[in-house]
């Protein structure tokens, strides 16, 4: 029975029209007679997930498999063609494409009851050299490069939203246009300090826990038990009210100060009155995974190293990367085999692998059965 190789079950949900569909809003391929939008999300996909260090490597690498172009409905690359395309092909319909897939897998943790704490922050991608000065140096941002914020379910290891900003961007400005959905738990560093957004956090229906500022003034309000010995203090405060105005949160919050053993005590607030500050500091601590998320991007994808130095080509490549990540966790979840390992072994093991063709059921009864026959052989030459 035919089989399809690894990297044509990773690229099957953008085969179905579902990424062409993003193209065609966007007009993103008028104009290109050959190398489509398409052609050079595959040859990015490919460059992250075999790790391919420059558009030589990635050019020598997919032309030595003519024979698997026709089964992605692709052809061979040019490095000449992917540069120029790099350079002018628009990233919207990428952006969308990874929008989808985030949505996709969100919709299955949703299902498993696994949705309700999600983790907001950002990572800077440093560019440094020739060609990258021009739109990457240091304004007043704290590195020369661009930002990826990024907002990701903490039970599923899963991108929710993404946003590519400049490095001068800060956190909370970017963090505004995230989408809030009632019922789900937002955790945040001081970063994002803005009392106006968190109450439209609270106005949506949603829950936020987030460190408090050294400098924050507050009123007490109420003095509850410590519910461990963890916790050191759990107090309801009130934010102070400006005499020309209101305040920009009106609402009570829980302030909750968290041991920790050799290092200066965690002060946290949030606006959830009723859950107990043990739980509140246990969801703080969780957020700690989207900083592990971040330097496994790091580690195992092509985040370090450029295709391209313009910032169209960067953003390109830095979208490639989570789409190919998201590609990559849906084929995981749906191979009992892989999803057995971690997901750097996964990855790793397929990486090697991308053209080879995994058993079908088909195949390994086939096989089981050849074996059987054979051994059935070799027993009964003993008699």
């Amino acid at each position: 029975m035919f089989s399809l190789s690894h990297l044509q079950h990773i690229l099957k949900p953008v085969q179905a029209g579902v990424f062409q569909r993003y193209v065609d809003q966007h007009h993103a391929d008028k104009y290109c007679k050959r190398f489509h939008c398409y052609d050079l999300l595959v040859g990015l996909v490919y460059a992250q997930l075999s790790h391919s260090s420059s558009l030589r490597v990635l050019e020598g690498r997919w032309n030595q498999q003519p024979e698997q172009h026709y089964h992605l409905h692709t052809g061979a690359l040019s490095r000449s063609t992917l540069a120029d395309a790099l350079e002018r092909r628009n990233p919207a319909p990428f952006a969308d494409l990874a929008g989808a897939l985030m949505q996709t897998l969100q919709r299955s943790l949703r299902r498993e009851a696994r949705a309700l704490l999600h983790a907001l922050d950002s990572t800077g991608i440093i560019l440094k050299g020739r060609g990258f000065e021009t739109y990457a140096g240091n304004g007043s941002g704290r590195i020369d490069g661009l930002k990826l914020h990024l907002m990701i379910n903490v039970g599923g290891q899963l991108p929710v939203e993404q946003r590519i900003t400049s490095a001068k961007v800060s956190d909370i400005s970017a963090g505004r246009e995230f989408a809030i959905e009632p019922g789900i738990t937002y955790a945040f560093d001081k970063g994002y300090c803005d009392y106006a957004w968190w109450a439209k956090i609270d106005a949506a229906g949603a829950f936020f826990v987030t460190r408090q500022k050294k400098n924050a003034a507050y009123a007490v309000v109420e003095t509850r038990p410590a519910s461990a010995e963890h916790i050191l203090s759990d107090e309801v405060i009130l934010l102070p009210r400006n005499r020309k105005r209101s305040p920009a949160y009106s609402q009570p919050l829980r302030r909750i100060v968290v041991d920790r053993p050799g290092k200066q005590p965690l002060v946290l607030v949030s606006n959830q009155l009723q859950t107990s500050a043990d739980e509140i500091a246990e969801q703080y601590r969780q957020r700690w995974q989207i900083e592990l998320l971040f330097k496994w991007f790091k580690q195992h994808l092509k985040l370090k190293t450029f295709l391209g130095r313009s910032e169209n080509a960067v953003r390109l490549q830095i979208l490639a990367a989570l789409i190919a990540f998201l590609l990559f966790k849906r084929y995981r979840d749906s191979s009992p085999e892989l999803a057995a390992e971690t997901l750097w072994i996964s990855l790793a093991s397929v990486s090697s692998n991308l053209f080879l063709r995994p058993l079908t059921e088909y195949a390994r009864h086939k096989r089981r059965q050849a074996d059987r026959s054979a051994a059935q052989l070799r027993q009964a030459g003993l008699f």
